[in-house]
């Protein structure tokens, strides 16, 4: 483990030690904890950018449009009939 030296405002330090002692952790494990849901949080924003991005990208896509199409119409075809009706068995 690395250690690693952080200034933080008074009313920062001392809000964080507050909630450390009530969760039992220690200053530094809460601050870890914190940082680690932080990380996450960021790399999440930024897969959903990615995704967002993606779909943007084809809406824009005439090929994907083309496929799209093709599937929403092939949905649209109705299946055909099963005489034996096996799902009720």
């Amino acid at each position: 483990m690395n250690a690693l030296s952080i200034e933080l405002p008074d009313e920062l330090a001392d809000t964080s030690r507050v909630v450390a002692q009530r969760l039992g952790l220690t200053q530094s494990e809460l601050i870890r904890r914190a940082l680690v849901n932080e990380l996450e949080k960021i790399q999440s924003d930024w897969e959903l950018d990615t995704m967002v991005a993606s779909f943007e990208a084809m809406k824009l896509d005439p090929a994907y449009l083309a496929e799209a199409e093709e599937l929403d119409t092939g949905l649209e075809t109705p299946l055909p009939e099963e005489a034996d009706e096996w799902w009720k068995n």
